[in-house]
């Protein structure tokens, strides 16, 4: 099936730049928010970026002005019975997103493929409000949508090999990247990032480094920002909710350190609120290159955090890899599960939160052998947290060096 016509549900800044993107592809966009003050501000959006296409000289205007006309902005659900795609933007809350799917169970055809942008929620649950759970997926894009390359695409427990199959090949026509992931909470990015997130926070309670210290040895190991940047970047307050999620989900391999929860109790959010790990002049980042300076507050909190939390006494010195190795065991666990495919690992890590350097490639580089080891040894030291997975250990036993003999073919070439 062809799409041509598409609904967008919330104008925010996930929804409008989703809208852009289906836009630039040719396709008409109906974009639908509750407020027409909100219709209005997502309709903005789109025509700064636009704006800056033509500024860049990668569109001339009248390409621009064509590609925006085929936006409309809506308060109703009028136009919904001609659409073949939805994808749905709203907040981060179940019960919303239960009513907009029975909504638009009712108003559209049974043709269109009902899509949610969730980054957490089950899509199985999703599915369950409607009478086709076999057209309704989860396309997470990541932000912001008009950029970023990467869209995990996830079947729920009813959802149709085909659409699957069309909501794959629509992110190709979209010039995204998009990877395969079986629903599981956080699906793939979202559930790597937060077991690095959060060790990082012990290993600021254990004194052991300095935020920007840490900061700059994950960077140099190959990612974008630092984990105490990324915190402030993304709000305190959320990554709690999320982390918090995770750990009712998973256990003790997401046992959120303390300092995340006074940090929140403090009203310490990161950049919209001024302070989280560093200070921030009126809630916006600084320059690139621009010294950060260290939340004056942070030092006690870390000190009440250890109270409540006292660090373990392992005597071992710290490297990037006490952060970096619940990421890649995380990644085991998810390849384990059939979450994902062992190729497709690297690819959504790359496209979805700028790894230069593959999470993979730590076993080529040391061994699988070493990282067990690792683990194992940071697990005596540490707890639950860094129990290695059963298939790395399997691994190990069959002798395989790395993961090269579990690889498919990676998304980005399939």
């Amino acid at each position: 099936m062809k799409i041509q016509r598409a609904a967008v549900i919330g104008a925010g800044a996930m929804g409008s730049g989703i809208g852009q993107v289906l836009s630039q592809a040719g396709i008409e966009v109906l974009l639908k928010d509750v407020r027409q003050e909100f219709v209005d501000r997502g309709l903005a959006n789109i025509k700064r970026m636009y704006d800056s296409r033509v500024k860049k000289e990668v569109l001339s205007q009248a390409e621009a002005d064509y590609l925006f006309g085929m936006i409309k902005g809506t308060t109703s659900y009028d136009g919904f019975g001609e659409v073949d795609l939805v994808i749905e933007a709203a907040l981060e809350e179940i019960e919303l997103k239960a009513e907009i799917f029975k909504e638009l169970d009712k108003l559209c055809p049974s043709r269109t493929i009902l899509a949610t942008n969730t980054s957490a929620l089950s899509i199985s649950e999703i599915a369950a409000k409607t009478r086709r759970p076999e057209k309704v997926i989860g396309m997470h894009f990541f932000n912001p949508a008009q950029t970023m390359k990467l869209v995990e695409v996830i079947p729920g427990l009813k959802t149709a090999p085909e659409t699957t199959e069309r909501a794959i090949e629509l992110c190709r026509e979209l010039h995204k990247i998009p990877v395969r992931v079986q629903e599981c909470p956080g699906f793939l990015v979202n559930r790597l990032l937060f077991p690095y997130m959060n060790e990082a926070l012990y290993v600021l309670q254990e004194g052991l480094a300095e935020p920007q210290e840490l900061d700059r040895l994950v960077v140099e190991f190959g990612l974008p920002m630092g984990p105490f940047t990324l915190f402030d970047m993304t709000g305190i307050d959320v990554c709690a909710h999320v982390n918090s999620f995770l750990h009712s989900q998973y256990g003790p391999r997401f046992e959120p350190a303390s300092l995340l929860g006074l940090l929140v109790e403090h009203k310490f959010l990161g950049q919209k609120s001024g302070a989280g790990f560093y200070q921030h002049k009126e809630g916006q980042p600084g320059k690139k290159d621009e010294p950060k300076q260290v939340n004056p507050e942070l030092s006690r909190l870390i000190e009440k955090a250890r109270q409540q939390q006292p660090p373990a006494r392992s005597g071992k010195p710290f490297d990037a890899y006490r952060v970096i190795l619940p990421m890649f065991n995380e990644a085991s666990f998810a390849i384990q599960e059939h979450v994902v495919e062992a190729a497709d690992v690297d690819v959504a890590m790359e496209w979805g939160c700028g790894m230069t350097k593959g999470l993979l490639s730590i076993a080529e580089e040391r061994g699988l052998e070493w990282c067990l080891g690792r683990l194992e040894s940071y697990q005596e030291s540490y707890g639950e947290r860094f129990r290695p997975s059963w298939l790395l250990r399997k691994m190990v036993r069959a002798g395989l060096h790395d993961f090269a003999s579990l690889e498919a073919v990676p998304a980005a070439v399939r």
